[in-house]
This record gives structure tokens, sequence and C-alpha cells, in this order.
């Protein structure tokens, strides 16, 4: 609304120093005003679908069929405004000279052609200028808000390797394993060692994406970390096209959603489960997809941990690629899917 009255506005005055122009160049007032409502209102009209233009010919297209789309739209514009300013003075000749006549001032018209092109030059300039500032907004603020969900992320994810169960889960086992099997013991340390390494540069760098290799082997390591509790309860399989690897995605992403399968799944039957992790990638996408084979439910009632990671994922996709990325869960048979579905981006090879 208030965008249109300015653009009335800026009309109206355009409108007012055309007819003062004339006015003192000895036209009689009356003659002055309806000749610049007769010369302009076209513009101003078909100025209205000018600044509609970028919602369908979007500057970041290819640019040959940017320029060509726009060249169509200049021609039918200018004849468009010449045939609605011949219209107007009918109009204007019929109303106050009581005669219809359509003169075409043929002299001028090349005149009036050149001032219909700056017109929409300037008015596409105006309208690409605004959508661009509305563009680099929304892409500040979903950076700010993708920073701050990250920093929750990140404290999530790190709150879930140091609950209180799982390290003293992991502890017990360890104790165990120290005297029985002490190089499978320290290989447990190291593991956790990772994980908190990890947890912990994402929080110091405010790291929002990683290469899904990256992702990859903190999940292994938390995996391993499981099996300690587990056993041979849990059986992963681990499906990531060295391609799909160098693709980026959120931190801890794959982690919350393996993490909700192991807990709500496979941890929940005696006999365990198997947890599938495949990654692919087409037409410029990259799924990744995780599936228990526990016959749990890992999609129904959950902890308010899992809940809060979860819906952090989610507002975190929002943040991070708008309306471009989505995370699904549904129920398969014999388990849960987690599909997740995002741009395929990398990272560019002058910062790899």
């Amino acid at each position: 609304r208030q965008k249109a009255g300015i653009y009335i506005a800026a009309w109206l005055a355009l409108m007012m120093i055309y007819a003062a122009a004339l006015y003192t160049n000895n036209a009689p007032i009356d003659d002055a005003v309806r000749a610049s409502i007769a010369n302009l209102l076209p513009d101003a009209l078909l100025g209205l679908i000018v600044l509609r233009l970028p919602s369908f010919v979007r500057w970041s297209d290819d640019h040959r069929r940017f320029f060509a789309a726009h060249l169509g739209f200049l021609i039918a514009f200018v004849v468009a405004a010449l045939a609605g300013w011949i219209v107007m003075i009918g109009v204007d000749s019929m109303l106050f000279m009581h005669r219809l006549a359509f003169h075409i001032p043929w002299k001028i018209i090349p005149f009036w052609a050149i001032y219909d092109i700056l017109i929409y030059g300037s008015l596409a300039g105006i309208a690409y200028a605004l959508q661009n500032a509305q563009e680099l907004r929304e892409q500040a603020d979903r950076a700010a808000k993708a920073e701050a969900l990250r920093a929750r992320a990140s404290l999530e994810a790190m709150r879930s390797q140091l609950n209180p169960h799982f390290i003293l889960n992991t502890f017990h086992a360890l104790v165990g394993l120290v005297r029985r099997e002490p190089a499978i013991a320290e290989s447990a340390l190291e593991r956790l060692g990772d994980l908190l390494r990890y947890s912990l540069r994402i929080q110091r760098d405010g790291i929002d994406e990683v290469p899904l290799r990256e992702e990859r082997a903190f999940v292994e390591s938390y995996l391993d970390l499981e099996r300690l509790r587990l056993g041979d309860r849990l059986n992963v399989s681990i499906e990531t096209p060295e391609p799909t690897l160098e693709c980026l995605v959120p931190t801890f992403a794959l982690q919350i959603l393996v993490e909700n399968a192991v807990r709500h799944a496979i941890a929940l039957r005696a006999s365990g489960g198997f947890l599938r992790i495949r990654a692919g990638e087409a037409d410029g996408r990259l799924r990744v997809m995780v599936l228990d084979e526990g016959n749990g439910d890992s999609t129904g009632e959950r902890s308010e941990g899992s809940r809060i990671g979860l819906r952090l994922l989610q507002e975190r996709l929002a943040a991070l690629y708008g309306g471009n990325a989505k995370l699904t869960l549904r129920s398969i048979e014999g388990g849960t899917c987690a599909d997740l579905e995002l741009p395929a981006r990398r990272v560019p090879e002058d910062e790899a």
C-alpha cells in the first residue's frame, strides 16, 4: 500500500510539472492539465505491469533470455503507450470538443517513443533494484536465523553426546573393555574425543555446512560408541557414493536423524535392528536417507531432546535454503525412513 502511494504521488508530481511547463508556454490551464493527463496516464498504467516483470523474468536467469524478453516487453510497452496516447487524444476531443478525432501527430511520435523507452528503462531498473534489496534483506534474515539455529543445534548435539546416560553407558562399557580388550577401549576413547572435537570446532568456528564426508565420519564415531552399548543388536550399512561426499549438508543433520533412529527404533527391541544410510545425487539435488528396520516407530513418540533436534533441523533447513530443502519422516515396511533433500552444492575450489 505504501509503495502504491509513492507510485501514484510520483506520477501526479510528474503530471503537475508537465502541466506547469505547458502553462508557462501560454497554454490555458485546463488545456495544460488535460494534455498532461493524456500524455502521461498511459505510461503510468502500463508502468504497473513493468513493475511486476521481475516476478516473471528474473535477473539470475540466462542473460540472453533476460535481454531478449525485455526487448520484447519494451517494444510492446512503446506500442501500447503510443496507442494509449492516441486513444486519450481521441477521448479528450470527444469530451471537450464534442467531436471524435484520432489525430496522429507523426512528427513527435519518435520523441514520444524515446520518452517511453526511458520510462520503461527507469521503471524496470527501479523494479529490479527493489527486488534485489528485498532478496538481500531476506538473505540477511536467513543468515542471522541460520547462525542462531546453528549455535542451538551445536549445543543440542553436544548435550546429546554429553547426555549422562550416554556417557555412563559408554564408560561402563569401557571399564570392562580396559582389562579384556584394551585396544578396543583405546579406540572407543578416541572416538569419543572425535565427537567432542568436531562439536567444539563447529561451535567455535560458527560453521553452518560441512561436506557430507565430515558428517559421515562424525556419525561413524557416534555409531561406534553406540555399539559398545548395543553390541550386535546394531547393524549398520552406509552407502554414500564418492561424488556425494563433497556435497554440503547442515552440520549435525545426519547425526540427528541417525540418533533418532537408534534411540526410538533399534534400541527399543531386544533383537535390535538394521540401520541403513544412503545418499544420492540427481538433477542438482542431494538426497540423504536414514532407514531403520527395527520395527519401532521413530516417527511417533520421541524424547524431548529428539523432538528439539528434529525441529531445529527443520528450522535450519528453512533458514539456510528457504523453501529449497525438505525433511520428511515416513513409515515403511518394517521401519521408518527419514528423507532429507536439499540442493547439491560443493565448496568452491578456491575455498577448498
